[in-house]
This record gives structure tokens, C-alpha cells and sequence, in this order.
């Protein structure tokens, strides 16, 4: 085996004992499996803003031809790379536990949204109409049982996924401060 090839193997194994401790971890104190994320963001000029989560900065902002200056992905342009990096992490998390091995996992996803609810032109919804998506796994997995068990999990699992196609009970209020 080379240096590289043990490299990953390595780190394959330390992956599956962290995902292994977790899964321990949650079916002995069930209240672990409560977790909260956090974002925060200002709008700073224009339709740039500066978010902030844990200890990453980010801009969000417009394309040039909705108003913004285009010094970021606009948010539905998050959504859509949140959705594909979270593909690819609950795939590379399953596959380590299933013992397949990865080589590479590639995510293409396309959303339609129609202006005319963003804009209060129609009663049209102001999000994503579709997604669509293809993921390529690269793999020299032959088990089809264990090929098929990835491929379920990677759609039945992904959190970003589940968020885009279920409702999600939303809270929160709008307040003015004047100046």
C-alpha cells in the first residue's frame, strides 16, 4: 500500500470511529441528539451581506443583473451548494460505516425559482419551484446490497435534502428600530 493509500485509510478509519462514537453516544444519552446551528448576517451596502457562522465569515450578495454588486453567491445559491456538500457528506459518512470505499463524490444540482413571487408580481411562491439533482460516486464497490443501502441513505438521510422537500415549523418576528 502507498504512503497516500494509507493516508486515507487512516483517516477512513479515524472518520468511521468519530461516526461510530456519535451514533454511541446519542443511543446512550438521547438527549445528545439535540443539536442547534446558528447563523448570523447584516446587510452592510446594497444587497451584500456579511454572515457570520460559528467562527466563518461569508458574504452573500446579488448577481449584477438583481441589483447587487456580485461579491458572493446570492442565498438560493447557498441553499443549492448546502444541499450538494450535505450529499456528499452523508454519503462519505455512510460509506466509511458500510466499509465502501470512495474515491470521489461529485454533486451538480439546479433549482427554478420564479421571479414573479420574489418580485409580488403574482401569487407565484417566492422559493424554488424544483431542484434537481445528480450525484456521481466513484467507487470500486461491486455489492450491489451495499451500493443500493448507500443510495437510500443518501437521499432518506441527507438533512438538507429533507429540509428543501419537508416543512419545517418556522418562528420569529420582524421588529423596527428607529434611528
Amino acid at each position: 500500500m502507498s504512503t497516500a493509500e494509507t493516508t486515507i485509510s487512516t483517516k477512513n478509519e479515524q472518520l468511521k470511529e468519530a461516526i461510530l462514537n456519535l451514533i454511541n453516544g446519542v443511543q446512550t444519552n438521547p438527549e445528545q441528539a439535540q443539536a442547534t446551528f446558528r447563523a448570523k448576517s447584516k446587510l452592510e451596502n446594497g444587497f451584500l451581506s456579511d454572515v457570520k457562522i460559528r467562527n466563518f465569515e461569508f458574504v452573500s450578495d446579488e448577481p449584477a443583473e438583481l441589483g447587487g454588486t456580485d461579491k458572493g453567491p446570492n442565498p438560493v445559491e447557498y441553499v443549492l451548494g448546502a444541499f450538494a456538500a450535505c450529499q456528499e457528506i452523508v454519503i462519505k459518512a455512510y460509506a466509511t460505516v458500510l466499509d465502501i470505499d470512495i474515491k470521489s463524490v461529485t454533486v451538480e444540482v439546479d433549482g427554478k425559482l420564479d421571479l414573479h413571487g420574489f418580485l409580488n408580481l403574482t401569487e407565484a411562491r417566492a422559493g424554488f419551484n424544483s431542484v434537481s439533482y445528480k450525484t456521481t460516486i466513484e467507487t470500486n464497490e461491486t455489492d450491489e446490497l451495499k451500493l443500493k443501502t448507500l443510495e437510500h441513505l443518501s437521499v432518506a438521510r441527507c438533512p438538507v435534502l429533507d429540509i428543501i422537500k419537508n416543512p419545517v415549523e418556522i418562528s420569529g418576528s420582524v421588529k423596527f428600530a428607529t434611528y
